[in-house]
């Protein structure tokens, strides 16, 4: 087999001064200097972007550019015909339209952190428009699905497993899990790494028959705390519970417990068949699995955050902010250009006509649209309840 040919160049070969920006943009300080802009990533989200950053070096090299402006600071080799050559490069690789708008986001919040200085407005003006134009690389707004018509399936289908068996097999108590994880997801949208590494006692709680979720910002994407309680009417405690007394013990190879043990119960909240913790693959499996099963589509944990914000978008328009929260979108037209799909939820007039109210009463009060004076944000769980 071939080896494939490289599009990225690695952090270790780019310039010294870029080595040197990223370094500064992605350490944590001490008392005498402040955090780069990066320092909060996720290390997941640190390594997309390098690598991103990566391939617009590469180009840069390959173009014959990098060699007489490697002294340059970053920004100063961004122009209109590199930025042109550079999507032409993206394009012939077959890379999608949306992995092209990816891309240029890379190279944009690369430059952002390395330079807090530096004037990207041609990068955040590109970036914008790549990602309004790009075609969904799979048909996303047809497998988008009502919150509660997720939780009501899987909710239906616990119900009736725990009618049917009492004493389940592992096979019985995984699929509980998964049908259990799916429609905890659905109504409490987190992203993938989060909802599968949830520990009891540590992110879990148990506090007079209520469940609190607490996990701290050096364990999320953006750096923010994130605080809910779990679903406390009674029909989500009783499938809960029996996951927790009955499913997970049988999982960890251990004999049910009584609800009066239930506040002792520790460690990983999904445990595989193996009888250890889940790791976010499997986790991805189980869930894509079981909503296949339950409504006919595979839906993933990120499809499933998409179904929360689409749901605000077409039930609620005024929460769009807690739309854009959810999905960790930085700019609210962002969240807009991918939530056109909300219309094919009956829903667009609605959306638009709010959006439009919105916009005038901005204007009239001639102040920009921003996070901070446009919308009320809501916490997850109240707008989500």
């Amino acid at each position: 087999m071939s080896k494939k040919a490289p599009t990225s160049t690695h952090l270790f070969e780019w310039p010294e001064l870029d080595q040197h920006l990223w370094q500064v943009a992605t350490q944590k300080g001490n008392f005498l200097e402040r955090d780069g802009r990066a320092a909060h990533w996720a290390a997941t989200t640190r390594l997309q972007v390098q690598k991103g950053y990566g391939k617009w070096i590469f180009h840069l090299t390959a173009e014959g550019a990098l060699a007489v402006r490697d002294q340059q600071q970053p920004i100063e080799r961004v122009d209109e015909n590199q930025l042109r050559s550079y999507l032409d490069r993206l394009k012939a690789q077959g890379l999608a339209s949306q992995t092209i708008a990816s891309r240029i986001t890379d190279l944009t919040e690369a430059i952002r952190v390395m330079q807090p200085e530096a004037d990207i407005t041609i990068l955040r003006q590109l970036s914008a428009t790549m990602q309004q134009r790009a075609a969904p690389s799979r048909k996303k707004h047809a497998r988008i699905k009502p919150p509660q018509e997720i939780w009501q399936a899987c909710l239906e289908y616990m119900e009736q497993a725990i009618r049917d068996n009492l004493a389940p097999n592992i096979n019985q108590a995984s699929r509980f899990r998964d049908a259990l994880s799916l429609g905890l997801l659905a109504q409490r949208p987190l992203r993938r790494r989060n909802m599968s590494g949830l520990v009891i006692g540590e992110h879990l709680t148990l506090d007079n028959d209520v469940w609190h979720c607490h996990i701290t910002g050096d364990q999320t994407k953006d750096g923010t705390t994130i605080s809910f309680t779990l679903p406390d009417d009674g029909r989500f405690f009783t499938v809960f519970e029996h996951y927790l007394l009955v499913c997970r013990q049988h999982l960890l190879r251990k004999p049910a417990t009584n609800a009066q043990n239930i506040s002792e119960l520790t460690g990983p909240l999904w445990i595989s068949t193996r009888g250890k913790a889940m790791t976010s693959h499997a986790f991805y499996y189980g869930i894509t699995r079981i909503s296949d099963e339950l409504l006919g589509a595979p839906l993933n944990p990120h499809i499933l955050r998409d179904c929360a914000a689409s749901a605000l978008s077409s039930d609620a328009p005024e929460y769009i902010l807690a739309a854009s929260r959810i999905l960790g979108h930085r700019d609210l037209a962002t969240t807009l250009g991918h939530y056109e799909q909300s219309s094919m939820l009956a829903a667009g007039t609605n959306l638009a006509s709010t959006m439009e109210a919105i916009q005038q009463q901005a204007l009239a009060s001639a102040a920009p649209l921003t996070e901070d004076n446009a919308l009320p944000f809501l916490d997850i769980e109240e707008v989500l309840a």
